[in-house]
């Protein structure tokens, strides 16, 4: 699914997007103060969260604000990979912190 098919072009919202699976794990998971080990895993688990509120929420304005937040976070990801992809300062960062790099076999 598209950036573009979540936010709908500006038209009326679409069909919910679909389920987009379990939320991802949170260590030390206790069901309220949750911790992640790094950055990425904290965007995994907003994705998640938007995307399940766009499927439960059947208000338009709701979901098109969750629509942009879920953009927003997208937009981070993405940046974070590229980083990673081009050996930046971020990907030295969380090398260094020892957490796991956002893309597999580069920085950590």
């Amino acid at each position: 699914m598209s950036l573009m098919d979540v936010l709908g072009g500006g038209g009326p919202p679409g069909p919910p997007p679909p389920d987009a699976g379990p939320p991802p794990e949170a260590p030390g998971d206790t069901g309220g103060d949750e911790t992640y080990d790094n950055s990425m895993q904290a965007l995994d688990v907003a994705e998640h969260a938007l995307n399940a509120f766009m499927q439960l929420d059947h208000d338009a304005p709701d979901r098109a604000q969750a629509a942009r937040a879920l953009q927003i976070v997208m937009q981070l990801k993405g940046a974070n990979q590229t980083d990673a992809q081009q050996g930046g300062g971020k990907s030295l960062v969380r090398t260094l912190a020892g957490a796991p790099s956002p893309m597999p076999g580069l920085g950590g």
